[in-house]
């Protein structure tokens, strides 16, 4: 009997595609990556997001604490400031004062208070959750080409250097690269701080328009580190885009707590004091990386601070 040997069909071993998706450098070095962004502008929370997702970053929405008051009475401002207080632990001071001595309106005080509660609500998680790196950025942002390539650089500078806060989007003293007293091919544009009506400072031309920062003439308040890289002196502004390491996180959370977390005034404000007094350790990129949507005095908010 002829018997047929039944042969195995030899099948091809499908291979698996390589689908390891891209990591960016920001996702790499970040734990995690917040946009600051109020529940009814989800516009502009989709603006920024989609700049991050054309550079493959991942990036999570952080719904603002709504301190909007200013059109509602001054019985609103202190019914949301009393809630505030009590809803998150903190302490707010109704007669706060601002640069210039003079106790701040309410309608002030109170979206200013609303920032710092969302980033101490972050700081506490960020403690919690033992993130090493956290990166919090406003929802008005511009980001700059090559934005992985400088970042990776400036890490890389960064890399020995304990740190607190690192500003990848800084104003005032933050750094002399890209700004100039005189106009020429590589500074075109005339700072902001010298328009009509300002006039801050005298003049001062910048590589890119949005440019917040102001010409650094002492190192105490700017101190170049490396290539890419200033240390700050207290004398800086702006949390539109800035990173907490975890030590200092935890450093913040402390000193707040020896004022019973007093919270009234911009939280930009409240760094750049602790900064000043060399409680935390601050670096920003220079030139930094990235820049308000607008120019300042252009860019609409619900927040009615002044500078």
């Amino acid at each position: 009997m002829h018997h047929t040997r039944k042969t195995k069909k030899k099948t091809k071993k499908k291979t698996k595609k390589n689908t390891k998706r891209h990591r960016s450098e920001f996702n790499k070095f970040f734990n995690k990556i917040f946009v600051i962004n109020l529940f009814d502008h989800k516009d502009k929370w989709m603006k920024v997001y989609k700049q991050f997702k054309k550079r493959k970053i991942d990036v999570e929405r952080f719904i603002a604490v709504d301190g909007r008051c200013k059109n509602t009475g001054k019985q609103s401002c202190i019914e949301k400031l009393n809630t505030f207080q009590m809803a998150y632990n903190v302490t707010i001071n109704p007669k706060q004062k601002n640069e210039k001595g003079k106790v701040m309106p309410l309608k002030e005080i109170v979206p200013a208070s609303s920032l710092s509660i969302g980033t101490l609500i972050l700081l506490r998680n960020q403690v919690k959750n033992k993130w090493k790196h956290m990166l919090l950025c406003e929802d008005d942002i511009e980001l700059t080409p090559n934005l992985e390539e400088k970042f990776k650089k400036g890490v890389r500078e960064l890399k020995n250097r304990p740190w607190d806060l690192l500003y990848l989007g800084c104003g005032s003293y933050c750094g002399n690269k890209g700004l100039s007293e005189t106009k020429d091919k590589k500074h075109p544009h005339k700072s902001v701080y010298t328009l009509p009506g300002i006039n801050y400072i005298d003049e001062l031309y910048l590589s890119h328009p949005n440019d917040l920062r102001a010409y650094c003439e002492h190192e105490e308040d700017c101190k170049p580190v490396s290539e890419s890289l200033t240390r700050l002196g207290g004398e800086h502004g702006g949390t539109w885009c800035y990173a907490w390491s975890l030590q200092g996180a935890r450093k913040m959370l402390k000193i707040l707590e020896k004022t019973n977390n007093l919270v009234s005034h911009h939280i930009d404000q409240i760094i750049k004091d602790k900064v000043y007094n060399k409680k935390l350790i601050a670096y920003s990129f220079n030139p930094v990386i990235i820049h308000h949507e607008l120019l300042q005095v252009k860019r609409k908010s619900d927040i009615p601070w002044k500078w």
